[in-house]
Parts: structure tokens; C-alpha cells; sequence
């Protein structure tokens, strides 16, 4: 599943958030239905790829890797465990004490511009 912006409609890949989707350890956890940074997405609860697991505090002990829906109740979720992230990518900032007990999660507070070469007039 992918991830899209309330904001602007992009939709995102799944790990949007990673420095490096390869250099990273998932874990599979169960995703509770309740959690606090949840959406309603097409008549659909989610809980957006990017949302601090099982919650933004102290307690955290991973990053979600993927959207999970949480309409039916909870659901397993990819949740990685460690690696390095974008926090301007993460859906909220992330809770000094979630930083705190994200001991094996980097966090890079910005990511790169990327700026586009400019287009090339095409005589013809």
C-alpha cells in the first residue's frame, strides 16, 4: 500500500521515510485499531506508513513501513526496528522519548533537495 498526501494527493512508496530501504531491519507487529496517529482514508481507518509503533513515547519500539488498515480491528504491520529515516518524512515529529527508546533508529531531521536540471529547448 501506498501512502498519499492530504495535502498535496502525491502518493508515496512504501519506506518513503528510509535513507536506505536495504539498510534496515523489519519486524512484523500487530498493529492496534486504536492507535493515535490513525486516518480515515476512503471510508477506511489507517494507520499511515511512518507512524511511530505502539505509540509515540517512550514505548516505541519502531517505525511503520507501509500504511496498515485498521478498519476490521488490529492487523499485522511491517515495522522497522532499525535503520536510518527522514524525520520531515515521518507523518509527525517524532517524541524526544520515542527517540530516546529508538535506540538502533537514526534519525536524519531533513532530506535532500533535489533539484531538477532545467528543461532543454528542443529547436525543431
Amino acid at each position: 500500500m501506498s501512502m498519499i498526501s492530504s495535502t498535496t494527493g502525491t502518493t508515496f512508496e512504501a519506506g518513503f521515510f528510509l535513507v536506505d530501504d536495504e539498510r534496515c531491519t523489519r519486524q512484523s507487529m500487530t498493529i492496534a485499531a486504536n492507535h493515535a496517529q490513525r486516518v480515515t482514508r476512503n471510508g477506511r481507518t489507517i494507520v499511515p506508513m511512518g507512524a511511530v509503533i505502539p505509540a509515540n513515547g517512550a514505548t516505541a519500539k519502531g517505525i511503520l513501513y507501509e500504511d496498515v488498515d485498521v478498519t476490521d480491528g488490529a492487523a499485522a504491520g511491517s515495522v522497522v526496528t532499525e535503520g536510518t529515516v527522514y524525520g520531515d518524512r515521518l507523518p509527525a515529529a517524532l517524541a524526544e522519548a520515542a527517540a530516546t527508546a529508538l535506540t538502533q533508529i537514526r534519525v536524519i531531521a531533513t532530506s535532500p533537495t533535489v533539484t531538477r536540471p532545467a528543461a532543454f529547448d528542443v529547436e525543431g
